[in-house]
Parts: C-alpha cells; structure tokens; sequence
C-alpha cells in the first residue's frame, strides 16, 4: 500500500514539472516584426544647397574687412559687401585698404528665402598701378604736367598745341584754348558756341558692348538714320580703336556715340556737334583731348 503510494505521488510531482514547463513556454520574447516588402524608411532629405549665379568680374576699391569673412569694396562709388570663403582669404594678404581691386564673384540665393542674397568673392588680385599711369597725391591732384601739348590735325594742317589738364569724375584728361571742362556735368564745350559738346561717361569693368549699342541705336534714332562704322571707316581716324562709332544726322546737326578703352577702363562718349562755322575744328580737337584720358585714384567733383 505504501509502495502504491509513493508510486502515486512520485506521477504527481513529474505531472506538475511538465505543467511548469509547458507554463514557462508559453509566452515567448516578442521578436520585431519583419518588413517583407522589401521597402526601407526613406533617410532624411540633405539639406539644399544655395544655387549661384553666373561670375562677375569687376574692378573697385577695397575699403576693408568688416568681419573675418566679409570685406567691403567699392564698385562705382558703391560700397558692397562680399563674402570670403577661406580658401580665398590668402588672396587678400598683400591687397591694403584703398587698393585698386579686379576681382570675379557670384550671387548666392538660397531655396528658403530667395529674397536673401549674398555676393561671393571667387577670385581677386590687386591693379598695379605703372609709375607712368595717372595717379593723385594725397591732396587729390593729379601727378600728370599741368601743361602740355597735344598733336592735332585742323584744315589739313597737322601741328601741336598747348593744352591745359582737367580733372573729371574718376579720370583727368588735357583740353585745348578753345574748349572748356566742366568736371561736375563730365562735358567737353567749346567755349564760343556750348552746343558744340562731348558728354564723358565713364563704364564699369562689365559693361556689355550689345546692350550699350541698342542704346546708341534709341538715342540716335531722335536725331535720323543711324549708321554703325566699320573698323575699315574708322582705320585712318583718331577714333580708329573705338569698341562702338555709331552716329545719325539731320540739317541742323551730327550727333555719335562712340565707346573707347582708355587707360584700362571703358567710357561713352556723346558728341554733339550743330553744322556751323566752329564745326571744322571741333572734332579733330575734341578727339585728341579724349585720347588723353587717364584714369585717376579717386574722383574729382
């Protein structure tokens, strides 16, 4: 009887070891769950770069570092701000404040805000300027002989004349007797009749020569038919090397529009010239005063 019931509990005590086991198992870890689509999650977009413009080459004045990454310059006597990545900062180690500068950039917009721009310098040197180059002292006068003489060809008669310099908005040129200056209107007279003219513009670094011809072409048209000179109708003038000599005329008078390097810068030249007695002259010595032009360091007014 009591080997019954040892029998007996020893089944007991396995029935409820299984019992336990089969407990533990039933409620396995929690394994993540699987992705059979094969899909991943999307990594987060980059974010977007700013977009740049074309490059601008330029020329200005350096007026000087406003930040470690920002520097001033003055281009057409207005201050911009630029901004310097450090790979371009050794570049300005030997350019100090009030250098002449040529330098190329770009426009920065961004995606966000395209209202937010920001002018980056890519490239710059410094313009040195040669000793025979016009230049100023540090009153503002230029280092250019006060008196000189001029080649002029009048009549048919090819002879020197005294001239007297003048000093303009930027540059600084040699007028003769009969012509007078005026440096705050940039305008070239003759003293005996005013209408016999020369306005004097002087262009930035980029100006672009097709966009300045539809604008002879439009002030011209006023006057009459407009014609463009060929570089051979030019050959044996003084104006020979001119970029652009487009001109119209009616009874009363010749107007041109003439664009010129001189002296490393671009410039415009409107002439005006009424038919009259005076006319002979007017030209030949108008021409050779603007082929004296030189550029000056800071601007007359």
């Amino acid at each position: 009887m009591r080997s019954t019931m040892n029998i007996s509990a020893s089944i007991l005590v396995l029935m409820m070891g299984f019992s336990l086991v089969a407990c533990g198992n039933s409620n396995p870890a929690v394994q993540p769950p699987t992705n059979n689509t094969g899909e991943q999650t999307p990594a987060p977009a980059p974010e977007e770069q700013p977009a740049e413009g074309d490059v601008i080459e330029a020329e200005g004045i350096l007026t000087g570092w406003a930040d470690p990454h920002t520097v001033e310059i003055r281009v057409n006597d207005e201050p911009l701000s630029f901004q310097v990545e450090e790979s371009v900062q050794p570049l300005f180690d030997d350019i100090d404040d009030e250098d002449t500068v040529r330098f190329k950039y770009v426009e920065r917009t961004f995606a966000g805000d395209t209202t937010i721009k920001q002018l980056v310098v890519k490239e710059i040197t410094k313009v040195e300027v040669d000793d025979d180059r016009a230049s100023t002292d540090a009153n503002g006068t230029s280092n250019r002989p006060k008196t000189s003489e001029l080649e002029v060809t009048v009549e048919g008669m090819t002879e020197k004349r005294p001239v007297t310099l003048a000093q303009g908005n930027g540059y600084s040129l040699y007028v003769f007797e009969p012509m007078a200056f005026d440096a705050d209107e940039n305008e070239l007279t003759m003293k005996i009749d005013p209408d016999y003219e020369v306005e004097i513009e002087k262009l930035p670094s980029d100006y672009n020569l097709d966009f300045l011809k539809m604008d002879a072409k439009e002030e011209l048209s006023e006057t009459g038919e407009v014609k463009e000179l060929t570089k051979k109708e030019l050959s044996t003038g003084s104006m020979n090397d001119a970029q652009l000599y487009m001109m119209s005329q009616n009874d009363k008078k010749t107007e041109y529009y003439i664009v010129k390097e001189l002296d490393g810068n671009g410039f415009i030249f409107r002439v005006n010239a009424p038919i009259g007695e005076p006319s002979e002259g007017f030209l030949p010595m108008a021409y050779a005063s603007l082929n004296s032009i030189m550029n000056e360091k800071v601007s007359f007014k």
